[in-house]
């Protein structure tokens, strides 16, 4: 095979080395100081890898923006609508209150937060309020049950004072303080906020309660420690009885008419668990006529109900949906635009059993599994904290006893539990055990709300101004 010449070689390599020819503009532009490369530059696209990356990066990164800008755009056009009404006069002159409402935020099942129906009001439904000028009142509830024994305390107090069964407040002869009359018809105007479904429930069986279960004395915290007084877990070693033939359990109904003690069979030295306590007789309910007990055939007003949807995603396996509430904030912050729009501008209407079966069902459906196992894991805490509590009962009373002297942890300490330390703490902890129970039973999805035919009319809701859904938000 032939070996071309040298010349031939030189001359293909000078033809590679030498540069593009410039045409047309770019020649224009080569005398301009532009570097040869950048005028022959020729883009070409990236690898495939890249271009899925960019283009998941963008189109992330657009679906934020959009709805940062319309989470902005609906709450700014909110509250430019509502803030004329902060300017209206207040009645009463300078020391007239503004308008008041109150604000239920229910436990979500299986959320230690307490706190998490309240802040969705505060974070999605208080700025409107407060353009507007309306003042609102968040009673705590760290427990589920806590709305229902509230609203039962309530109506018990308003029906014992209109029979005059207890004294009613002496209202204060100072220049502001509104005499009960005009602080009754305040809180008709004011409103209600339900934040949620378990609010919804707790709410209309508080109401039932406080209805329909008599007039007499009632106290939650006291009718469980008259309970606790009686189940023999402090008494002295001759006078327990401890059952160890119970095998079957009985559930104890209180006064309130909801189960305080769990299900399942407890263990053998936790008897007591499983024994009906001797129900608490309150003299008074035996002086009051029977007749008083009886609610009247037309039940008194009561404040409007606003119903705000709640939903709590928790747990891995709802982490998608919390991803897509996190690019899709703009449908909360509508909500709460048109939530406080029905508070501020909206009329009522009459809360129907249907309304109340079907409002926010799909909600419950996002109890997570912690949530149903509320009751066992409160049995389970139960039985652990009375097997640990028998040799605490016994050191206590033999230090009482001076049968015994402080060990080297309590005196560095500086302390020795007594049985009564015993006593308030074990009451604490069953407080909240038959607190969560009852308020369970409430809320569970398994339950369906509360409700009597008699109340159609009475119970009112806000309803969403006319116009706001044709013209949007």
């Amino acid at each position: 095979m032939k070996t071309p010449p040298k010349s031939a070689l030189s001359n293909e390599a000078a033809l590679k080395a030498a540069p593009a020819e410039l045409t047309g503009f770019r020649s224009a532009l080569a005398h301009t100081g532009i570097p040869h490369n950048v005028l022959t530059y020729k883009p070409k696209l990236p690898s495939r890898n890249w271009l899925v990356f960019w283009s998941i990066t963008f189109s992330l990164s657009y679906a934020y923006y959009y709805d940062i800008k319309e989470c902005k755009r609906i709450k700014q056009q909110t509250i430019a609508r509502v803030e004329k009404y902060s300017r209206e006069p207040t009645p009463g002159g300078s020391l007239g209150e503004v308008r008041k409402v109150t604000v239920w935020g229910g436990r979500w099942g299986g959320d230690e937060d307490a706190d998490r129906a309240p802040r969705y009001f505060r974070k999605y439904v208080k700025p409107y309020l407060v353009a507007a000028g309306i003042d609102y009142n968040i009673p705590p509830v760290p427990l589920h049950g806590s709305i229902t024994r509230q609203i039962h305390a309530s109506v018990l107090a308003q029906r014992r004072q209109a029979l005059g069964l207890a004294p009613a407040p002496i209202p204060l002869s100072l220049p502001g303080v509104l005499d009960p009359a005009e602080q009754k018809k305040r809180e008709l105007e004011g409103g209600v906020v339900l934040v949620g479904r378990a609010s919804l429930k707790e709410y209309l069986e508080g109401l039932r309660r406080g209805w329909e279960n008599g007039v007499g004395e009632w106290e939650w915290e006291k009718e469980v420690e008259a309970r606790l007084a009686k189940d023999g877990i402090f008494d002295e070693p001759k006078n327990v009885e401890l059952d160890h033939s119970t095998t079957m359990p009985v559930k104890v109904v209180s006064q309130s008419g909801s189960t305080d003690m769990s299900a399942s069979t407890p263990k053998t030295s936790l008897a007591f668990l499983s024994r009906p306590s001797s129900p608490s007789v309150n003299p008074a309910i035996e002086q009051i006529p029977a007749q008083l007990h009886i609610p009247p055939n037309h039940l008194p007003p009561i404040p409007p109900i606003l119903l705000l949807p709640f939903i709590n995603h928790m747990g891995f396996k709802q982490v998608p949906n919390m991803i897509y509430d996190f690019f899709t904030e703009r449908y909360k912050v509508r909500q709460g635009a048109e939530a406080a729009l029905s508070l501020i501008e909206g009329t009522t209407v009459p809360l129907t059993g249907q309304k109340v079966d079907s409002w926010d069902r799909t909600a419950e459906a996002w109890y997570n599994k912690t949530a149903k196992e509320l009751p066992t894991r409160i049995q389970k805490a139960r039985e652990d904290y009375y097997t640990a509590l028998e040799p605490r009962i016994a050191n206590a009373r033999a230090y009482e006893a001076g049968e015994r002297e402080m060990t080297e942890e309590e005196k560095k300490a500086g302390k020795v539990e007594h049985v009564k330390d015993l006593k308030e703490e074990r009451q604490k902890k069953e407080l909240r055990w038959i607190g969560n129970e009852e308020g369970w039973d409430i809320v569970k999805p398994e339950t369906e709300p509360t409700w009597r035919t008699s109340w159609e009319g009475w119970i009112k809701v806000y309803s969403l101004p006319e116009g706001v859904k044709d013209t949007g938000l």
